[in-house]
């Protein structure tokens, strides 16, 4: 379904009662819950402009162009994100800071994708990923006790508790004791999902394979753990993370899970310019070979890593998929009045 077509199908449902205004004001207490967090812990909201000259160029996320009167693309996109406008606050010396707003993807379409989402984005400076993470446990404790009187969230009828720290779960061991791979080992990774029974042919990349992995064997575990988080990514598929000490083969970043549905996705960011300039033209050359088009890096962006971005962890959390989990529902939908 077309977002327009979302927007008018969910106003004919409320004014018919098939929703419940009872949701639709949880989604607003969600939102009020949230700024309230922030804001009691000293972080400054920021609001950046929607239309950026320089897009998102991760080759699995595509930005949204904007067109003139005339139908012309302009050099103009939605932001998919608003990470890098937030780091050159970041780097200007804005302290911890917060978005609560719209983000825009194209080509997003499933039962927990949409075109427009609703996202959370935060930075503590001087923080780690350990205190990014309980910013998440302690938001969505607050949020459950907010809405649903109980520290839990709902998935597929089941109560999930949210009561208590997270499990916690390093990839690299997950895929380890699953199927017998490193996460970075292509041949590991294709004879285990072979064993398996998941196809795994013999001309496809390593980042297919791991994709495969991941879906096929990580995802599942987390899962089956309720609320938990998994830990240590490749540093090749984590462009602004900072590597590992002692394993740079391994980013500091995470991503949370609550009833299998990915949640909240975050690291410690990387804040050598050099470095991160070079990951930068690495994803957009693959870009360019995957769609053919050509993305520019934000030179403001680079230019405030090279003034000094300071040490800081941040996280992306997805406002529709919480309400969701909050709510019981069975989709993205349910999570998205607006």
């Amino acid at each position: 379904m077309r977002n327009g077509q979302r927007h008018g199908e969910t106003w004919r449902r409320l004014a018919e009662g098939g929703l419940s205004w009872g949701s639709f004001r949880a989604r607003a207490r969600v939102l009020e819950g949230i700024r309230s967090f922030f804001r009691d812990r000293g972080f400054l909201e920021t609001d950046p402009p929607f239309a950026q000259r320089y897009p998102n160029v991760d080759p699995n996320i595509f930005p949204v162009r904007i067109a003139d009167a005339s139908g012309e693309r302009t050099r103009f996109y939605l932001h998919t994100s608003p990470e890098l406008a937030m780091k050159k606050l970041l780097a200007a010396g804005s302290g911890n800071i917060f978005f609560l707003g719209k983000v825009f993807r194209d080509r997003e379409g499933s039962p927990l994708h949409a075109p427009e989402f609703t996202m959370l984005e935060w930075y503590r400076v001087g923080g780690g990923a350990d205190d990014v993470i309980r910013d998440v446990e302690e938001l969505v404790r607050k949020l459950a006790r907010r809405i649903n009187g109980r520290e839990a969230l709902q998935r597929g009828g089941k109560e999930i508790p949210v009561d208590r720290p997270w499990e916690r779960r390093e990839l690299s061991s997950v895929l380890r004791e699953r199927i017998g791979a490193e996460m970075t080992d292509a041949a590991g990774l294709r004879e285990g999902l072979s064993r398996l029974g998941v196809r795994a042919g013999a001309d496809e990349s390593w980042e297919d394979l791991f994709f495969r992995a991941y879906l096929e064997v990580a995802e599942p575990h987390a899962a089956a753990l309720g609320a938990c988080f998994l830990t240590g990514y490749p540093a090749a598929l984590g462009a602004m993370a900072r590597r590992r000490a002692g394993a740079p083969e391994v980013a500091e970043r995470f991503e949370g899970y609550a009833g299998g549905v990915e949640l909240v996705n975050g690291y410690e960011e990387l804040t050598d310019p050099e470095e991160q300039e070079a990951r930068l033209l690495d994803l957009a050359e693959r870009h360019r070979r995957l769609t053919g088009e050509r993305l520019p890096l934000d030179p403001e962006f680079l230019d405030a890593l090279r003034r000094g971005l300071p040490p800081c962890a941040g996280a992306a959390l997805g406002v529709d998929r919480l309400v969701m989990l909050l709510l019981g529902g069975r989709d993205l939908s349910e999570g998205m009045y607006l």
